[in-house]
Order: structure tokens, then C-alpha cells, then sequence
């Protein structure tokens, strides 16, 4: 049975605000609203808000401090590249002084 319902124009803009940043319909907006305040009128609201599901600004927030630590990650991966490279580099140079044949005069050096 369908039923229609009028709504303020302020709750239709924040309605469009929700679903737009939950990628959902308007319709299924309303629908989880509801169903939430109802679990929450049965005390049962702790089963619903504890899943996965968390404000979007939230999730932005989140995914862009992942974003910066990836990219200091590949920042310090980069510098111990750079440091893995100078030590191979100093062992080679190392290894180049310790196996050259000294002159017959360096002996006494």
C-alpha cells in the first residue's frame, strides 16, 4: 500500500543531503531512518550502530589520513632505498681497499 507524506522543505533538502552522501535513494533514506528510530525506540538502537557504517565525513577524514600515510611511507621507503644503496656502495669501496695488492715501501706504513 503506498502512502504519501508531506514533508518541510528543510527536511527534504537535509533528505537529499543524506542520500546524496550515502549514494542511496531518497526512498531508502527515509526507510533506514525509520527502521533506525525504531530500534532505537525498542532499546535495541546498539545492535544497528554497530556495524560498519560511520558518517561520511568521517570515512573522508579517514581515507585521506591514509592517503598521507601511504604517501610518507613511500617517502621513507624511498629514503631507505637511497641509505641500502650508500652502504652497498661504502662495503663495495670497502672491499675495493682491503683486496688491492699494497706496494713493496706501504709495508712498513
Amino acid at each position: 500500500m503506498l502512502k504519501n507524506f508531506r514533508l518541510s522543505q528543510k527536511t527534504i533538502e537535509e533528505l537529499r543531503e543524506i542520500a546524496s552522501l550515502l549514494g542511496i535513494s531518497e526512498t531508502e533514506a527515509v526507510s533506514r531512518a525509520i527502521h533506525s528510530y525504531y530500534l532505537q525506540l525498542k532499546g535495541e538502537e546498539g545492535y544497528a550502530t554497530s556495524g560498519a557504517i560511520v558518517p561520511f565525513s568521517e570515512y573522508k577524514k579517514t581515507q585521506e589520513q591514509l592517503k598521507q600515510a601511504i604517501y610518507k611511507l613511500g617517502e621513507l621507503e624511498g629514503r631507505l632505498k637511497e641509505k641500502e644503496e650508500l652502504i652497498k656502495e661504502l662495503r663495495n669501496r670497502i672491499k675495493e681497499i682491503e683486496t688491492k695488492p699494497k706496494r713493496w715501501w706501504e709495508f712498513w706504513k
